[in-house]
């Protein structure tokens, strides 16, 4: 027993050098093992045998080019591989599911979009079931895991999505239901979170470690990471901002009755019932025929995304006041397609105090994945737990580990 002991204990400690590895070398790219050895604080000899098994098994690359020239030995760097493994993401919204095929530093492969007109939880499974399939058929990479993701409370934990107000979906088993179907390991996570998380990586947040993502799309949320982990909660459903109070009316009432409560007033719904009832768009057109009316200079679309903008700027500045981030990144429609974040810096600033706002220019800043973002995003719940336990999804590190 105390040797079964001492064997998992000296796993779990390979299992952490091999992610501690793997993130130094996502952060700072290519690096010669005596400087990772260095950065990471091992020694170089523990780190030429790890990451000799890390190259065998097809997560690290040794690169072509010495990184010294002259006398001595030089110094090879290592990589993350980009050729051999990806994993996939894939987005639930409403009538719409975004999958995204990502190699392992996150770099977006392949993305495919399909539109169902239903919110029913088996259908839309097994439509990004076939998509995934297609996907991973269509690419000669293999595929490590599928990290899903939704709006609303979502527990990565129990793999359940407890509430999605727009797709009406309670206790809905998301993760054992896709996985059975793609037959690949599935984690999900909430959409906020999820972005949060990518942005962290390798985004418009990369090396800061108190920020927030503030989504506003169909649904409205907020994902946090606090000394650079992101918080979930006591019950997985920290960044709920649905039922915040917000300046302005909406033409429809929230769940709870109020009009006044964030996520009717500034979701891409009110902007697309404002937009119909403006005659902008047809009764069977979405937000996204908004967003184009205005990318093409509509002057009505432009001024009703302005507005929402200015309304969101003012929710911005009573995060900020609250949690005194370094840094609000901004994601969903609310970016896109006219860039709207000028207006919703403006809004936040009025509200700050002069020594809460002054850097809002470099404080409030647009997501880095403009239209790619939810499928990216939900790539990088997989990604973040094959670079924790990448002996879990890679079998062969097992067996390279002499």
């Amino acid at each position: 027993m105390k040797e079964l002991t001492r064997s998992a204990q000296l796993s779990d400690i390979r299992q952490q050098n091999y992610s501690t590895i793997m993130r130094e070398l996502m952060r700072s790219g290519p690096t010669a093992r005596t400087d990772l050895a260095a950065a990471i604080g091992m020694s170089t000899g523990s780190v030429t045998r790890l990451t000799g098994a890390l190259v065998r098994s097809g997560l690290l690359r040794e690169s072509a080019e010495p990184a010294q020239r002259g006398t001595g030995r030089p110094k090879v760097p290592v990589a993350i591989d980009q050729s051999t493994y990806g994993v996939i993401g894939v987005h639930f919204g409403l009538y719409r599911v975004n999958i995204c095929l990502t190699d392992l530093r996150g770099e977006l492969i392949a993305e495919a979009h399909t539109t169902e007109r239903t919110t029913n939880l088996d259908r839309l499974v097994r439509s990004a079931a076939r998509s995934v399939r297609t996907m991973i058929d269509a690419h000669d990479i293999t595929v490590l895991g599928i990290g899903a993701s939704t709006g609303g409370w979502v527990n990565s934990t129990t793999g359940q999505v407890h509430s999605q107000p727009v797709l009406g979906w309670h206790d809905a088993p998301l993760a054992s239901a896709l996985q059975k179907l793609v037959e690949l390991p599935v984690i999900i996570d909430s959409q906020v979170r999820a972005l949060a998380l990518a942005e962290h990586w390798f985004g418009a947040a990369t090396g800061v470690d108190n920020f927030i993502h503030l989504f506003v799309g169909n649904v409205i949320g907020a994902g946090f990471v606090f000394n650079g982990s992101p918080y979930r909660g006591a019950h997985s459903a920290a960044g709920g901002l649905d039922h915040l109070p917000v300046a302005g009316r909406s033409s429809e009432p929230c769940s709870c009755g109020s009009r006044s409560c964030f996520a009717v007033v500034g979701g891409d719904l009110e902007v697309a019932r404002r937009a119909r009832a403006a005659g902008l768009i047809t009764d069977k057109q979405e937000v996204y025929d908004v967003f184009a009316l205005a990318g093409d200079g509509d002057a009505r679309a432009r001024r009703l995304l302005q507005e929402r903008a200015s309304l969101v700027g003012t929710a911005a500045a009573t995060l900020i006041e609250l949690l005194d981030p370094e840094l609000v990144v901004i994601g969903g429609g609310i970016a896109a397609p006219v860039d709207n974040v000028s207006a919703l810096r403006d809004s936040a600033l009025d509200k700050l105090a002069v020594d809460r706002g002054g850097d809002a220019p470099a404080r409030i800043q647009a997501s880095a994945f403009g239209p790619h973002a939810l499928g990216i995003a939900a790539a990088a719940i997989m990604l973040d737990a094959v670079y924790r336990s990448p002996e879990a999804f890679v079998s062969a590190l097992t067996t390279n580990a002499i």
